[in-house]
């Protein structure tokens, strides 16, 4: 839709954007695709904050009804607390083994994770500031997390063998475009009989998190997540979720 006005966006455009919309082929996937309803509901969400500001800066005077994408359903797909386990012990480059270490002790995003700096580790207090002090706070939040006692061996590891700013680094340099063939070689090696994706990372922790019943604020807060997103995403791990309504129910 690039070639349109802001003014010439409305529900019959977002349609035919929609329905041709294809992932591009790749060597595993050669053969074009429609994207997911996930990726076009996270478009969608762009285009909508794209044309709020149109109308906030004057070139809009009043914003289309376009009817946005259904939600595509939860993920049910996790690892297990023994796959994360062989998935770390799977890493055998040291960059990473540390951004497997912070994903699965801490479920932050990988954007988070490889724009770490060691500023932003504080040993004293034991806590991992993932705010970017120059990056201006978005929906996507960034916490402050402690370390667990693994992940702050984990760090001293890497602390002692880094030569640069970024805790996640290769050869002293950031990593800015991700680790997605090193992290599938990982897996692997791990043995799994799926392939994950760093976000499943994230998504298993918040599982873990539900089924040890971690209270719904304090997951929030450790995942920089909406708490609503955690309870309606996640409450279905939570092997207490419903049971006193299945224990009473009789006919």
């Amino acid at each position: 839709m690039g070639h349109l006005r802001v003014d010439q966006v409305d529900q019959r455009a977002w349609d035919r954007y929609a329905a041709t919309r294809f992932r591009k082929p790749t060597a595993v996937r050669p053969d074009p695709a429609p994207v997911s309803q996930g990726t076009l509901r996270r478009e969608f969400n762009v285009l909508r904050a794209t044309m709020r500001r149109a109308r906030k800066d004057g070139f809009l005077p009043r914003p289309p009804e376009i009817e946005a994408p259904r939600d595509s359903a939860p993920r049910d797909r996790y690892l297990t607390k023994e796959e994360a386990k062989r998935l770390l012990d799977a890493c055998t480059t040291e960059h990473v083994r540390t951004f497997m270490a912070i994903a699965i002790y801490t479920g932050a995003r990988k954007g988070s994770i490889l724009a770490l700096t060691w500023d932003r580790v504080n040993w004293q207090t034991g806590m991992i500031d993932f705010q970017e002090p120059d990056k201006p706070i978005t929906g996507k939040r960034r916490s402050i997390v402690p370390m667990t006692k693994a992940l702050r061996l984990e760090m001293e590891t890497a602390q002692a063998n880094a030569n640069g700013h970024h805790v996640v680094q290769w050869h002293g340099k950031a990593i800015p475009t991700g680790l997605r063939w090193s992290f599938a070689k990982a897996c692997e090696r791990a043995g799994l009989s799926w392939k994950p994706t760093p976000h499943h990372l994230k998504h298993s922790v918040a599982s873990w998190f539900a089924m040890d019943r971690v209270p719904i604020d304090q997951a929030a807060d450790w995942l920089a997540t909406d708490p609503t997103t955690l309870r309606r995403v996640y409450r279905k791990f939570d092997p207490t979720y419903l049971r006193s309504i299945a224990d009473d129910f009789e006919l």
